[in-house]
């Protein structure tokens, strides 16, 4: 246990009064004191728990630098409401802010769109090739099928000769005909045999004319096939410039106000794309929603979270103007070089004014002071109040006060608010309504 130290608050008797670890408590002694002492009741006032931030800023919600992906020369500048596009343009997502010429892009697309029609003239070529091919295949399969007949036919007859042949001979054996009836029933088959094999042959040349026909077939297929490829390949071609060439245009991205223009008709645009050198063409900043920006020193780092209200007013060029928000966002750490942390307001703009309750446009640029409110006591829920005298500090800097219960007195540690020096607001500690000892105006 450890000694208060209060004698610039209390008389004598509350030298009396022991601090332990948990709680602090008070003696008989100082409790016969306490009985000369003055009284008085918690009030409760209204109150609002802030923290100002100097220096808060309006910033556009984005800001775009408007460079071109390919270079070239400004053909015409966008007009919005009859205007050039120029600073202070208003304009909307899509608009076209500039039109750059690229004429070797353009010649380039023309070849190629002519090399699509003459690569898509060589797939119809192939196509009748086919058709032709086919054509064939079914006419030499036809001539087989003549062939064929042609064969059935001299089978027949060589069967016909051969079975002459052997009645011949039998005649020819009993002496009924002569010799010469016999050779010439051999002689007849072999000229049908004769005549069989050369049928026969002309089928084998039959299948060769097939098999060579539906081998052309394959062939003019697969040039019909590298035709489409350089279809493809062409039309690809085509499709990559036609995209290329809408980067010709430049459009706003978002609706905005421009707040730069580099370029005039007939100025050269630098290409963006692995340029360093290239710079932008229009500078656009979107004001529909702006970013309200403020530092907070690092010793209010820890008392600034997101959703807390605020109040942004002060604002240079707006005097008597406020408006409310919320903290949209923080940083979650110091800045290294300004031990400070950015935070960050988001309002819909124009934006409603606190005091005519009118909408105010909010300028990017504009600066103020970012209030925020850490609480807002009101209503039933009431700040409570006591007289400077009636508050102490131990020798560890920790504020308190001698609350009576019952009674019966007992001290109490408490988190101040605010002093202004005749009254002390209690955030955490005390309750309206309760009644505190007051030692006097002294300290």
């Amino acid at each position: 246990m450890r000694k208060l130290t209060c004698s610039a608050y209390v008389t004598g008797w509350l030298r009396d009064v022991v601090l332990t670890s948990a709680f602090v408590v008070v003696t008989a002694a100082a409790h016969q004191a306490f009985a000369q002492i003055d009284t008085v009741t918690v009030q409760g006032r209204q109150h609002r728990e802030i923290i100002e931030l100097q220096g808060a800023s309006v910033h556009g919600f984005q800001d775009t630098e408007i460079r071109a992906k390919l270079g070239g020369y400004v053909k015409s500048i966008g007009v919005v409401d009859k205007l050039e596009v120029d600073v202070g343009s208003r304009v909307k997502k899509g608009d076209v802010l500039a039109e750059l010429d690229i004429p070797e892009m353009q010649n380039e697309l023309a070849e190629k769109t002519a090399m699509v029609a003459q690569t898509q003239s060589a797939v119809t070529q192939a196509d009748a090739a086919i058709a032709e091919a086919e054509s064939v295949v079914q006419q030499r399969k036809a001539e087989l099928d003549q062939v064929n007949s042609r064969t059935a036919e001299k089978e027949a007859m060589l069967k016909l000769n051969e079975t002459k042949l052997r009645r011949l001979a039998k005649l020819a054996a009993g002496g009924t005909i002569g010799q010469d009836n016999l050779d010439e029933a051999r002689f007849d088959v072999d000229v049908a045999k004769a005549s069989l094999a050369s049928v026969k042959a002309d089928v084998q040349a039959a299948i060769a004319n097939i098999q060579a026909a539906e081998a052309s077939v394959r062939k003019v297929k697969a040039d019909r096939k590298s035709a489409d490829a350089k279809v493809n390949v062409a039309m690809s071609t085509v499709e990559r410039l036609k995209t290329l060439m809408e980067y010709t245009v430049l459009r706003a991205p978002y609706d905005g106000v421009v707040t730069g223009r580099i370029v005039d008709l007939g100025s050269y645009v630098q290409p963006a794309e692995n340029n360093s050198a290239a710079t932008p063409v229009f500078e656009l900043t979107q004001i529909s929603k702006v970013r309200i920006m403020v530092a907070v020193p690092n010793n209010h780092v820890g008392k600034v979270q997101s959703g807390q209200s605020v109040i942004f007013d002060s604002i240079g060029g707006l005097e008597g103007q406020a408006f409310a928000g919320k903290v949209t966002r923080t940083a979650g750490t110091l800045d290294p070089k300004t031990r400070t942390m950015q935070i960050e307001v988001h309002l819909g703009n124009p934006a409603m004014d606190l005091v005519s309750e009118q909408k105010v446009e909010l300028k990017p640029g504009l600066y103020g002071t970012l209030t925020v409110i850490r609480k807002d006591w009101k209503g039933d829920d009431l700040l409570p109040v006591v007289p400077t005298t009636a508050v102490g500090k131990d020798s560890a800097d920790n504020y308190f006060v001698t609350v009576v219960e019952d009674g019966k007195p007992s001290t109490r540690r408490v988190v101040i608010a605010f002093n202004d020096a005749a009254s002390v607001g209690i955030s955490t500690g005390l309750k309206v309504g309760e009644k505190v000892a007051r030692f006097g105006a002294g300290r």
